[in-house]
């Protein structure tokens, strides 16, 4: 079997996978001259400079609170407001995921990116300048759902802006500055004033409003509303010069796919937005992807990463009450930052090359292992007859899973839930399915930092870090039997895995085609709708 995609067409043999994917078995029949450098190393830039600007935003909680309920804050809150500072970023984004989502399918990914990156601008002004816990809170709704929007929106734009094969890397490089974001933001918090910090992160959204100037809007979107020839200029811009047969190719490939239908040409552009989401969503070949990856990114809110980015400082706080001090909370609290960075750093680059289930497999493991030990450890500490372990063989110990935690969720479970939203979901329900997926995200998000003080209250330290792995054994144990695999697939030939009657991925080799019906089904194989 062939297929054509741009730039490469390749010749795929049909193979038995058993377990994780293997990489992909692909023969090279014909290799096409490739999309221009210069605009993926744009497109590259602008999304990292949102991943830091979302990092900052992110974790700027962790060290904002510590500061303000000091005793020599100029601006003193307590216990409750602290949540609510904490929370409220959360449980403000569901209404930017939701009009992200439909806004980016009206009016244009780019707009709305830049919009969302406006808001945050405002957002960091007010807490900069606030004089109450009031104008904290509302900056941080304002930032809260401009994160949200453009959240929501710039996955969808590297998907259908990246080629297929640096796809995963672009996005993964984006979260790799989320964690780099949330590392500077520590580091400034330990060395500056709140409000300076507040300052300089403005800067940072400054810089994005900027670089999307250079970008430009995605071909994909100025097809589906009939701008044919902005479309051809998108296109042109992303092959870029002398490679007009290629952009014809992807051109007519678009149209093809997405172009309205005639009888929709003269219905206003809400009716068009609502007819186009609705129309034949309750299927198989949408409910899957949707219900899977929703489960996913469900699963992952229960982990831990969410409170231990949000309340950094006090989770390491509460962990170590033997005695003894390795570094102090906010030396850890910047060293947990760095092994985030890292981490999702490496498995950027293993992207390239690596499936997307066996990060989230090694990810999901690492993880319950270190959250699993650690609350043991933890538990040692509540006996009658005290912990069995040394203060310092326990300080040690508690440092180093507390790391390995914080490092091995950032490897796969950080970021594959979100890369994998705007991927998996079909071209006309994508702006929608993608805006609720994150609406509901944030929701839960919200929910457990706020809930983060009864939840310690109530089940001790101990007790929250044994939660966070069993949850990651549950999310590990989901992925494994059905997270598909999807790199170095396009979108096209990822729709056409779910239109398979299989909704297991441990179940997929059990279909066949043979003369015209199904086939054997492996993602590392070329499918046809």
């Amino acid at each position: 079997m062939k297929f054509e995609y741009g730039t490469f067409q390749h010749t795929v043999k049909s193979r038995n996978c058993a377990g994780m994917a293997d990489a992909t078995e692909m023969e090279d029949s014909e290799v096409k001259p490739s999309k221009a450098i210069v605009p993926q190393v744009l497109l590259s830039v602008s999304c990292c400079l949102v991943g830091m600007s979302y990092g900052m935003s992110a974790g700027h909680s962790a060290v904002l609170l510590p500061h303000l309920q000091s005793a020599n804050s100029s601006l003193v809150i307590d216990e409750n407001t602290g949540s609510w500072i904490a929370s409220v970023y959360a449980i403000a984004s569901p209404v930017g995921c939701l009009l992200g989502g439909v806004s980016m399918d009206i009016w244009g990914r780019k707009k709305i990116n830049m919009v969302g990156n406006l808001g945050m601008i405002v957002g960091w002004l007010l807490i900069t300048f606030a004089e109450n816990a009031a104008m904290i809170i509302t900056g941080r709704v304002i930032e809260g759902f401009s994160r949200s929007c453009i959240a929501t929106c710039v996955t969808v734009f590297v998907d259908e802006l990246a080629n297929p094969t640096f796809r995963g890397f672009i996005v993964c490089s984006m979260f790799t500055c989320v964690s780099i974001g949330i590392m500077v933001i520590s580091s400034l918090g330990a060395l500056v004033h709140w409000r300076v910090a507040s300052a300089m992160a403005v800067l940072q959204s400054v810089l994005i409003v900027i670089s999307f100037c250079f970008v430009v809007e995605s071909p994909t979107w100025f097809v589906r509303k009939n701008r044919l020839e902005e479309a051809e200029k998108s296109l042109q811009w992303l092959w870029g010069p002398e490679k007009d047969m290629q952009v014809k190719e992807e051109l007519n490939d678009l149209i093809t796919r997405l172009r309205p239908k005639e009888q929709y040409q003269k219905t206003s552009i809400f009716k068009i937005q609502i007819m186009q989401t609705l129309r034949g969503v309750f299927v198989a070949r949408i409910m899957k992807p949707f219900l899977i990856i929703h489960s996913y990114n469900i699963l992952q809110a229960f982990c831990g990463l969410g409170i231990l980015t949000y309340y950094t400082v006090d989770v390491i706080s509460k962990t170590r009450e033997s005695g003894y001090e390795i570094l102090d909370d906010y030396s850890v609290t910047v060293l947990v930052s760095v092994v985030r960075v890292v981490t999702i750093f490496i498995s950027s680059f293993l992207m390239l090359t690596v499936g997307r289930r066996t990060l989230s497999l090694i990810s999901g493991t690492l993880s319950s292992a270190a959250a699993l030990c650690l609350g043991i450890v933890l538990f040692l500490r509540h006996l009658d007859a005290g912990s069995p372990l040394l203060p310092i063989t326990e300080s040690k110990l508690t440092f180093s899973l507390i790391l390995m935690y914080s490092g091995a969720m950032s490897f796969g479970f950080f970021a594959l839930p979100s890369i994998m939203i705007g991927e998996t979901q079909p071209s006309h329900v994508r702006g929608f399915a993608c805006g609720y997926i994150y609406t509901i995200n944030d929701l839960l998000l919200g929910a457990v930092v706020k809930l983060y003080p009864t939840m310690l209250a109530t089940m001790q330290i101990h007790g929250l870090f044994l939660f966070f792995g069993v949850s990651c054994v549950v999310c590990t144990v989901f992925v494994y039997v059905f997270l598909p695999e999807t790199q170095g697939l396009t979108l096209q030939q990822i729709e056409d895995y779910f239109r398979q009657p299989n909704v297991m991925w441990l179940t997929r080799n059990k279909y066949k085609k043979d003369e015209g019906k199904i086939e054997e089904i492996d993602v590392d194989t070329v499918r046809r709708a």
